[in-house]
């Protein structure tokens, strides 16, 4: 999906995340308008295209509350304010929007859900139409290159910052436990008892996984490497065998492909990837980054509200 962490920040205390989208195109108001930005009419129609075609894009589905729907319009409002700005800088160009929303449908939304005949359909459902999603997406769009603008000089997260978001979220870090295993799959419960013995005679494990194995990892002498000790991870017969094992040992059971023999070579217990994992410290810095970055657009956002002409000419 095109929908990324830029389009989401925290409107109110309420917790509503508002992904700014569709809005009017109107220059004048009109007796509907809920509001009006620069004398921009948002209307009541524009707030429902925005409400259907987020639910649509995030797979959610908002609150009918009095107070979030006054929350949706404020999002509106605040998008219209925004996408005025952008096209006024010639951040881009409506025809430019247009031509990269075309390319997002037919390029990822089509191919994503089986074909535009599919897509119809599923907006249909979503109260939307192919026109309306269009309208969506292009004002998304537009407040994408405000966002890029905006954000370009906000600077990355020090590494003090990076070690303090680490510390404060240390269980985002935990690794489970873990089973180093080999496994050996072959049709019969004989020759599954057959290679159990060969196995706790002495005979290399791998040797046999190559001579016996149907399983596609025959061939690497039926390692499995590390597996996260859940359920969820492996089949529930390798979960329920795995278990009960100590390092060392071998054992059999009868999976929904034929007969395993196992063989739990280690053991890793739970922990913690520590801070200098390049992969902890790249997925840091992008939250921090995401997260500086909306708190500067935020900030944008309002300043802009306060300086253009906004007024609400009835409650949501």
């Amino acid at each position: 999906m095109i929908r990324s962490g830029r389009f989401l920040f925290a409107l109110t205390a309420a917790g509503l995340l508002a992904t700014l989208s569709a809005c009017g195109t109107q220059t004048t108001a009109a007796p509907e308008a809920l509001a009006t930005v620069n004398d921009q009419a948002v209307t009541a129609a524009d707030v429902a295209n925005f409400v259907n075609g987020t639910e649509f894009l995030q797979g959610e589905t908002f609150a009918t509350s009095s107070k979030e729907k006054a929350l949706e319009l404020k999002a509106v409002v605040a998008q219209t304010a925004v996408n005025q700005w952008a096209l006024k800088k010639h951040l881009t160009t409506m025809a430019k929007a247009k031509s990269q929303v075309n390319n997002i449908i037919t390029k990822v939304l089509e191919p994503e859900v089986g074909g535009a005949s599919t897509l119809k359909s599923l907006l249909s459902s979503h109260h939307l139409t192919l026109s309306s999603l269009k309208s969506y997406l292009t004002q998304e769009v537009i407040s994408d290159s405000a966002y890029t603008e905006v954000t370009k000089h906000v600077k990355g997260p020090t590494v003090a910052q990076e070690k303090a978001y680490y510390k404060s979220n240390r269980d985002l870090f935990a690794t489970p436990p873990e089973d180093e295993i080999s496994d050996i799959l072959v049709k019969t419960s004989s020759l599954a008892q057959s290679i159990l013995k060969k196995a706790e005679s002495g005979v290399p494990f791998a040797t046999l996984a190559k001579e016996y194995s149907i399983a596609s990892n025959a061939k690497t002498g039926g390692s499995m490497g590390y597996q996260a000790v859940s359920g969820s991870s492996m089949s529930q017969g390798m979960y329920d065998t795995v278990t009960k094992m100590k390092v060392g040992q071998f054992a059999t059971y009868h999976g929904s492909q034929g007969y395993h023999v196992v063989w739990l070579q280690a053991t890793k217990p739970a922990g913690y990837e520590p801070f200098s994992s390049s992969t902890v410290r790249k997925e840091i810095k992008a939250t921090l980054l995401q997260n500086l970055d909306d708190k500067a657009y935020q900030a944008f956002v309002n300043k802009l509200e306060a300086h253009d002409k906004i007024v609400y000419h009835k409650k949501s």
